[in-house]
């Protein structure tokens, strides 16, 4: 690789850099076929940038761009590197290769019709996948363990990487992603020929040695430790012949063939690349097969990055209702974070900022309706990218969502600042005055998408608040529906003063400042709003002076 060459984007830490500046990359995912034609991807890409967002994800398919072997047409790939920059976007691509959701449906034609030379996987089929129904045409799966198929997927990988190098436009690409959600459904393991002399082989030297290094937490090394912490054996003698084993091997096997693909791309254009986790275990997936066995998910998050050190960020798709966990698991251990793919919801964006995330994006942004939270919030926070990079590198940037019944402490310079739902304490407090207020209706809130698409749903209902620490004595809120209060053990503290802000021309420009009736409910019910709140903090007196005091208690 020529220096001249050399990427202008790095992962540094947690952070994300362009230019040795951080960014935050927050936007959205295209449907998978928006980036197969360019008027799909130019509409797509416009409405991307109405929204308010930096960044769009696309796929780059491998069937698309080889679809005779070692003839390449990079023309899609061109096409959405302009029209992001024609829109002002940064662009993730996706390489749809060997695997795309647990099959090999962007496998080129040619691949998928030599089954010799590119053998299936192949099942038990005693577990129902999700998203199945009886009858249907059956999906292509290769074989994970095909070493025709991983040398193909990774020189297709190669030529995609060197394109991308050579390209005027490579500095809109932050980011690349290998494969789509990786690993094999309808069973725990590939028991294919192939993978079949892979399990009774002895295991790799490399991995036993990996093994040793894994925490007690480690379902891995916790199942290796159970079989008596052999150094050397077959696949079953040194972790038995269970799903826990099977998920392990696969897990195994996917990052290997996933660390191939990507190291021959990393070094041709070392941008920084990642994979991404349908998650696992979730409500009505709890075994390997029901989510697809080998993927990154929670029980083999170390078994990943041990075996592909080529990845930087191991990433979460998040349709499950509680994003907390998820975002907890895949950042632990200061991890990078990012999220690739989430259902409309813009507490979901909060939380993944809160938690040091370097971005979120939301699945099928096409479809995202322009009054939406998730578009509003989007807006302002892409416009207050250079203070919230800013308060995240020095440890101020902080947030959270909050349900009706619920509230959060944060704590920061000596002050204990509480975050609650506004709407659940108007109810509250007219109920404690005699008057009831009904809860929503179920269901009728607005949805986040246009009616009908697959990524549908009510609006997240969520209070939301992003706060930017702008001094002990200063806060930046971004959010809704969100009560902040304020306490400290020190002394006296109080709100001073409320202004409301928009974000104009570059600058925060401030608006009414808010006092009186107006300091219960400082951000909007229903938008996502900007305010700054003023801190007076004081020494609490040892004893009265200047007079008598007056008694508020006494009439």
């Amino acid at each position: 690789m020529q220096d001249h060459a050399r990427p202008r984007w790095r992962l540094n830490g947690r952070q994300l850099e362009f230019g040795g500046a951080e960014v935050l990359l927050l936007g959205g995912q295209v449907h998978n076929s928006t980036s197969s034609h360019p008027a799909a991807i130019d509409e797509a890409f416009a409405r991307t940038a109405g929204l308010g967002a930096n960044t769009v994800l696309a796929p780059v398919c491998w069937d698309l761009v080889e679809p005779e072997e070692g003839r390449f047409d990079f023309g899609v790939v061109d096409h959405l590197l302009r029209s992001a920059d024609a829109h002002g976007l940064r662009l993730v691509p996706l390489w749809f290769g060997g695997f795309k959701n647990a099959g090999s449906t962007y496998s080129p034609r040619w691949v998928r019709a030599d089954r010799a030379r590119f053998p299936r996987a192949v099942t038990h089929g005693t577990i129902r996948p999700a998203f199945t129904y009886e009858g249907a045409t059956a999906k292509p799966v290769l074989s994970v363990f095909s070493t025709e198929l991983v040398t193909a997927d990774a020189t297709a990988f190669e030529a995609f990487m060197t394109f991308l190098a050579a390209h005027p436009l490579r500095d809109v690409v932050p980011l690349v992603q290998v494969e789509n959600e990786v690993g094999l459904l309808a069973d725990s393991r590939d028991r294919s020929a192939p993978a079949q002399r892979i399990w009774d082989a002895p295991v790799p030297t490399a991995f036993i040695d990996a093994l040793r290094g894994f925490s007690t937490a480690s379902m891995a090394g916790t199942i290796w430790r159970e079989h008596g912490a052999r150094a050397d054996g077959s696949w079953a003698a040194l972790l038995g012949d269970d799903w826990r084993a099977d998920e392990v091997f696969m897990a195994w096997g996917f990052a290997s063939y996933v660390e191939r693909v990507a190291a021959r791309g990393a070094a041709v254009w070392p941008v920084p690349l990642s994979v991404n986790a349908w998650l696992g275990p979730q409500p009505g997936q709890d075994r390997p097969g029901l989510y697809p066995s080998g993927g990154p998910a929670s029980r083999v998050l170390d078994v990943w990055r041990a075996v592909a050190p080529s990845i930087a960020l191991l990433t979460p798709d998040i349709y499950v209702d509680d994003a907390a966990p998820v975002i907890e698991a895949y950042a632990a251990g200061e991890a990078p974070l990012f999220v690739p793919e989430c259902r409309p919801r813009a507490g979901d964006i909060v939380t993944t900022l809160a938690a040091g995330g370097m971005g979120w994006s939301v699945f099928g942004v096409e479809d995202l309706q322009e009054e939406s939270l998730v578009a509003g919030l989007l807006r302002l926070l892409t416009a207050a990218e250079r203070d919230l990079v800013s308060a995240r590198a020095t440890g101020r940037l902080f947030g959270a969502a909050v349900g009706p019944d619920e509230e959060r402490e944060i704590r920061v310079d000596g002050l204990t600042v509480t975050l609650r739902a506004t709407g659940a304490l108007f109810r509250r407090m007219f109920l404690d005055a005699g008057v009831f207020v009904p809860d929503p209706v179920p269901g009728q809130a607005r949805t986040e998408t246009l009616p009908g698409v697959a990524v549908s749903s009510p609006r997240d209902e969520r209070a939301f608040g992003l706060i930017v620490a702008e001094s002990s004595e200063s806060f930046l809120v971004i959010g809704r529906d969100l009560t902040i209060d304020v306490a400290s053990a020190e002394g006296d503290v109080e709100i001073d003063r409320v202004v409301e802000l928009r974000h104009t021309d570059g600058r925060w420009v401030e608006g009414r400042a808010l006092n009186g009736d107006e300091r219960l409910r400082v951000l909007p019910f229903d938008e996502v709003g900007a305010v700054r709140i003023r801190i007076l903090r004081s020494a609490a007196p040892e004893s009265a002076a200047g007079g008598d005091a007056l008694d508020v208690g006494r009439a």
